[in-house]
């Protein structure tokens, strides 16, 4: 919560503490109040997440800041996540909604296009919006008017919630896409940089070349594909790094420029803005981990320089 008090004075934060947690409320109210995070408040309601239903947390937070009515913009974070840029408040305070136009077609080199596309409870969702494309985007730095999130909430609630039959991270698409279909003003990208951004765009170069080879939507190409996708997740190559942190922090449009469009196949989309990047993804959530040390101590050490300007 340091980082956010840091970086994102403006906000205040609206934590979901799942159903699986292994640690009671009151005891991580205990340890907020000791730290003394005043910008936290604590979501009541628990909802049972697993991978592939992130969106019911996500949903319970958007009805929670609801209730309390004081909310112009709802921005979307995941505890691996980590600002390392001052600026998130006037970046979104230019705009009104900020995620991906990333349409999702059929072919999709996007593990989890096909399973959007033929997900029933999505395509009553769109057939109410006169069918509407799929748009996906990443979750992480998106930011929404809140009026347009409570918007959407009505309609998920008003269709029967069914498992997908394929699963698949429903938060990365559902948001996006139903924001489009009600035409909301899309102004800007997500401000988080993450990882995945690096190793799509190396895995989808790698599967283009193997597909012609082995096929798709098979057993067998569908097992070589995961396990070129695991090898290559196990090498690591697209892990942020502190090189990647000082980039962000320090605005290097240079080596930034080279990411900021990516194509799954059949369609090219931006990533961010070129001077709108104020975070990354995936930073370990253990809070020893060296990165999320790494990063906690440039917010200090920016922290103390500017006390020192201010007493000189």
């Amino acid at each position: 919560m340091r980082n956010f008090s840091h970086y994102f004075p403006d906000a205040t934060v609206v934590l979901h503490v799942s159903l699986q947690a292994r640690f009671e409320l009151r005891a991580l109210e205990t340890a907020l109040r000791r730290s003394r995070c005043e910008n936290v408040i604590i979501n009541p309601f628990r909802a049972s997440t697993a991978w592939g239903s992130i969106l019911q947390a996500h949903l319970a937070n958007i009805a929670f800041i609801r209730k309390r009515g004081d909310a112009g913009a709802i921005c979307m974070h995941a505890s691996n996540d980590m600002l390392v840029r001052k600026g998130v408040g006037a970046y979104i305070a230019g705009g009104r909604n900020f995620c991906h136009r990333r349409i999702v077609h059929p072919g999709t080199l996007w593990r989890f296009g096909d399973a959007a596309l033929v997900d029933p409870c999505l395509a009553s969702l769109r057939n109410r919006l006169g069918g509407v494309d799929v748009i996906a985007s990443q979750i992480e730095g998106s930011c929404y008017e809140a009026g347009v999130l409570y918007e959407i909430a009505d309609l998920i609630a008003s269709v029967p919630q069914l498992p997908a039959p394929i699963a698949y991270p429903r938060e990365e698409v559902w948001l996006s896409t139903l924001a489009h279909g009600l035409r909301a003003g899309i102004d800007g990208k997500p401000y988080v940089f993450s990882e995945l951004h690096r190793f799509d765009r190396v895995f989808w170069k790698v599967m283009r070349h193997v597909h012609p080879l082995i096929g798709r939507h098979s057993a067998a190409s569908d097992f070589l594909r995961r396990g070129i996708e695991y090898l290559m997740i196990k090498s690591g190559f697209h892990r942020i790094d502190r090189s990647w942190v000082d980039s962000i922090a320090s605005g290097d449009v240079k080596r930034l420029l080279p990411y900021q469009t990516l194509s799954d196949g059949n369609n090219i989309w931006t990533v961010f803005e070129r001077h709108g990047l104020f975070g990354v993804k995936r930073v370990p959530r253990k809070t020893n981990a060296p990165l999320r040390i790494y990063i906690d101590a440039l917010a200090a050490e920016e922290a103390l320089r500017l006390t020192s300007d201010c007493n000189t």
